[in-house]
């Protein structure tokens, strides 16, 4: 108490306050255990939960959605593994589950991720709107058909640094409520239509105390969860003294809450299992043993129970034992990097208190276990065996020289039966190091060796490299022309740098060919087909046909050149934005040590509809833009031949947030828009696309530790061939070639309206200029009108023209102000519009055709007076004319009468002389 009360006084003298969490904190610690939770009834335990230690795994297969509408878990805030959200029939959303959970800490993860809800028929969002942080692993959204608002949350900002996994969204889904959280597009993200993203950092974030993660906005000490430590609802900048640590989540508890939760304390800590160093203590109680606490022990903590070495977990599980406090049983047949496994897993046991049995495994070798110094023998198998080998059909080596030199057996013998190629020779040296000699019945005659060649005669070997896939191999000395030699020989997995081979040295799993004899005293074979830049194991063997003896050469290595190396394997070719791709890529086994630069070409695909053949976009009005959002990420896993790139299967470099996990193995060169072998003509030059790549060059150094590269300055929505070759000395692999698509950008392919006119006819006149920025090539555009007060009322009159024009004339209904903005139509979109621009009527035209009026009026009245003046001036001049014609003499009494010129002018005779 007297503790207690200083460790207040100096508390609040140092000037330190206590900030609140926010929830009405239970009387209980609110600390639960995690685990899986099968029915609604089940999942009820969760109430009163404030943080879960370990992982929440949810599985409600057969659950309706009124089962879930009075179920919510308001106090929940943290969870310290990761959590599952996995065919919940019944549930909507999972922010209703969970409204205000914070924080997921991640201390183990499944498969790398930290948030996974999977196959959720009816979810309709995640809602999951006070989470701020997710300490480690990545996140998994996907085959959630119904789902709104999954790809406008930035998990990014919630899971720095690892693979996000995000289903697309389904265009059949009414989910085209946009976000308007933010005016900043880089933080405009919301969980609904009703909540925005919480930020924990920048200018978003809420002005918290440093207390907290988290806080109300009214109230910046009233906190969502701890940054710290928490204690007893409140956050704290460390536990008090008459409190203990509960690591996992930070809270400061007593020793009986501690106990509640089936842990003890150890220095002055919660724990489940002891550190380093020590061993569990245990006590028992009516039966019942229980660990109560740790005491100091010599290498307890990679000291492991018995092990029985089966399947690849259970290698993996004795990662790190040194010392095996039992048996360890060693059965693996048929297991893909088995032995690479062994090798990594138990190359540090150094002791083994029981016995060792190696049996019916298929392994070739027992150097594995490279640290092996003790087998103490305090319980032996069959009562009598320490060391117990049999029926290992492929065992040719035992232990390592260093090993067979130190390895101590302090009881008991050794069975050694039915290993074929297993020669006495390596029988004997592990039997001399035994305490009591093998019996006849322990090491029966005959049943080991019986199918090697276990005498080794020595050869001096000539190898010769005729092409990247053939050598000449000369040897010597043949003694006797009698003997039958074969060349045997196997191509040798990449890293192997001794002359151990995997296999024994015979017709076993080895390829063979026959050696001419002559009278010469050497051989000489020629071995065709052989792989370039692969490692080889090769010896002779000798069968001496009167005797019935197999005898072997001494063992060589040799390596073919390398030739034209095989080209890598794109593994991950992802938009990580709207103008950036991120490549990586995994090479050939056999070419990995050979490559020392990679050539990568880069090149927009065209898609220009004016290239193509022609499409009318304005008649062909389908707007149902069933977008594939595989197109942006192309995830592959390697074939067997390369080597594994975790970077696809584990999500630790991938940055992409759209496009399926592709699990099928791929041919290198598989492309539905290429074939491998027609090699198409390598890019020449950089060449741009205004402010884009068009084409690009690159030559990459090759990087170390991991292949990776991205690739900027790409334009918006459009696809991109890759093509990656790589390269050793002067001569470079095929190509291995992917496509991917990049990002749409927002707020792009909005054209601007430049000029408009309108008159009182109802004329309309517009022009416009097309998109700075586009998703791909401009489909058409359409231009609404609609009057001025009924924009929300009417339906706009619409027109269509095709990409190629930029104005328009148009008649429409004659009213005094008009509304109008232009929309394009691209790949990424079908409208995109340009804001409304008011158009309003022109009344200058009106008092011009006025006054134009009033012209021709006056100019049809001046007309008509000059018209009747002429009439009557013409009435005048008939009156006085002649009535006989003075040419009458010279016309024919028949001929009609008529006027001619002469009948106006005056009739002149010339007097003839």
């Amino acid at each position: 108490m007297a503790e207690t009360l200083i460790w207040l006084l100096i508390y609040l003298l140092s000037g330190v306050t206590c900030q609140r969490l926010d929830l009405t904190y239970p009387n209980r610690t609110g600390i639960c255990k995690g685990g899986l939770f099968t029915t609604i009834p089940h999942l009820r335990d969760l109430e009163g939960c404030v943080v879960i230690i370990g992982s929440l795994e949810i599985f409600i297969e057969r659950s309706e959605i009124e089962g879930f509408r009075d179920v919510t878990f308001r106090e929940l805030r943290e969870i310290t593994e990761y959590l599952v959200i996995y065919r919940v029939r019944g549930l909507k959303s999972v922010g209703h589950l969970f409204p205000n959970l914070t924080r997921i800490r991640g201390a183990k993860l499944l498969n790398n991720f930290a948030l996974i809800v999977y196959d959720n028929g009816n979810l309709i969002e995640i809602g999951l709107y006070r989470l701020l942080k997710i300490d480690r692993g990545g996140v998994t959204m996907w085959s959630l058909p119904q789902a709104c608002f999954v790809d406008t949350i930035d998990w990014k900002v919630l899971a720095p640094r690892y693979r996000h996994v995000i289903s697309p969204p389904d265009v059949k889904t009414a989910c085209n409520v946009a976000c308007t959280c933010s005016r900043n597009a880089s933080t405009n993200h919301c969980w609904n239509n009703m909540k925005c993203q919480l930020y924990l950092e920048g200018p978003e974030a809420d002005k918290c105390n440093d207390q907290c993660l988290g806080c109300r906005k009214t109230n910046k000490d009233v906190c969502f969860v701890c940054r710290h430590y928490t204690y007893r609802g409140k956050c704290v900048s460390q536990c008090p003294p008459d409190s203990i640590l509960l690591a996992d989540s930070q809270y400061c508890i007593t020793e009986e809450e501690c106990l509640d939760i089936d842990r003890w304390v150890w220095n002055n800590t919660c724990v489940s299992q002891c550190p380093v160093d020590y061993i569990e203590k245990y006590e028992t109680h009516d039966n019942v043993s229980k660990a109560v606490s740790c005491k100091p022990c010599t290498h307890c903590e990679i000291t492991c129970r018995n092990l029985r070495i089966q399947s690849l977990s259970s290698i993996q599980n004795a990662e790190r034992c040194v010392y095996v406090k039992g048996y360890l049983i060693i059965h693996v047949r048929s297991i893909p990097g088995a032995i690479s496994d062994l090798k990594t897993y138990l190359g540090q046991i150094e002791e083994v208190s029981h016995y060792v049995a190696i049996e019916g495994s298929d392994i070739t070798s027992l150097d594995f276990l490279s640290s092996l110094r003790t087998i103490k023998g305090e319980k032996l198998r069959d009562n009598k065996y320490s060391l117990d080998i049999n029926y290992n059909y492929n065992l040719q080596s035992l232990f390592t020289e260093n090993v067979l030199k130190n390895l101590q057996i302090k009881n008991g013998t050794a069975r050694f039966e039915n290993n074929p190629v297993l020669c006495m020779s390596k029988v004997d040296e592990i039997t001399s190091r035994l305490p009591t000699v093998p019996s006849a019945t322990d090491i029966p005659e005959g049943s080991n060796g019986y199918k090697g060649a276990c005498k080794e005669v020595a050869f001096q070997f000539n190898i010769t490299a005729t092409s990247e896939s053939s050598v000449m191999i000369t040897f010597s000395p043949i003694l006797d022309h009698s003997i039958h030699y074969s060349a045997l020989y196997v191509r040798l997995p990449p890293g192997v740098k001794t002359t151990v081979v995997p296999e024994t040295c015979s017709q076993f799993e080895w390829l063979a060919t026959d050696v001419p004899t002559d009278d010469k005293n050497y051989g000489v074979v020629e071995l065709k087909s052989l792989h370039p830049a692969s490692t080889y194991a090769l010896c002779i063997e000798i069968y001496h046909p009167e005797k019935r003896r197999l005898m072997r050469s001494n063992i060589f290595n040799f390596t073919t050149p390398v030739g034209i190396p095989e080209p890598p394997f794109i593994v991950e070719l992802v938009a990580s934005s709207s103008d950036v791709v991120v490549l990586h890529w995994v090479d050939h086994k056999y070419y990995v040590s050979h490559i020392d630069r990679y050539e990568l070409d880069v090149a927009m695909i065209d898609m220009d509809s004016r290239e193509s053949p022609a499409v009318d976009y304005c008649k062909h009005r389908e707007d149902n833009h069933d977008l594939d959002y595989t197109q942006h990420a192309l995830v592959r896993r390697p074939p067997p031949e390369y080597t594994r790139g975790c970077e696809s299967m584990c999500g630790v470099l991938s940055t992409v947030t759209l496009g399926a996990m592709v699990e099928e193995y791929f041919d290198v060169c598989d492309d539905s828009n290429f074939i491998c072998n027609n090699e198409e003509s390598i890019i020449s030059t950089n060449s741009s696309y205004g402010n884009y790549v068009r084409t690009l060059i690159l030559n990459i150094s090759s990087p170390k530790p991991k292949n990776g590269f991205q690739v900027g300055g790409l334009a918006p929505y459009s696809d991109y061939k890759f093509r990656l070759r790589a390269c050793s000395g002067n001569h470079c692999s095929r190509s291995a070639k992917g496509v991917v698509r990049t990002f749409s950008l927002k707020n792009a392919d909005i054209p601007t309206i430049t000029y408009t006119h309108a008159n009182q006819f109802g004329h309309v006149f517009l022009e416009w200029n097309p998109p700075n920025v586009t998703n791909g090539p401009i489909l058409a555009y359409s231009i609404e009108l609609v009057p001025r007060n009924n924009i929300n009322n009417l339906m706009p009159q619409t027109w269509c023209v095709l990409a190629d024009e930029t104005r328009i004339f148009v008649q429409s209904v004659i009213i005094p102000v008009y509304l109008v903005r232009v929309c394009a139509k691209t790949l990424a979109t079908s409208k995109s519009c340009s804001d409304w621009t008011k158009i309003i009527v022109d009344n200058k035209s009106k008092m011009v055709m006025l006054w134009m009026g009033v012209a021709c009026g006056i100019l049809i009245y001046i007309a008509s007076c000059a018209v009747g003046w002429l009439k009557r001036r013409l009435r005048y001049r008939s009156d006085v004319v002649p009535l006989v014609d003075s040419s009458s003499s010279s016309r024919v009494e028949s001929d009609p009468p008529g006027l001619i010129l002469s009948d106006f002018i005056s009739f002149h005779t010339i007097p003839l002389d």
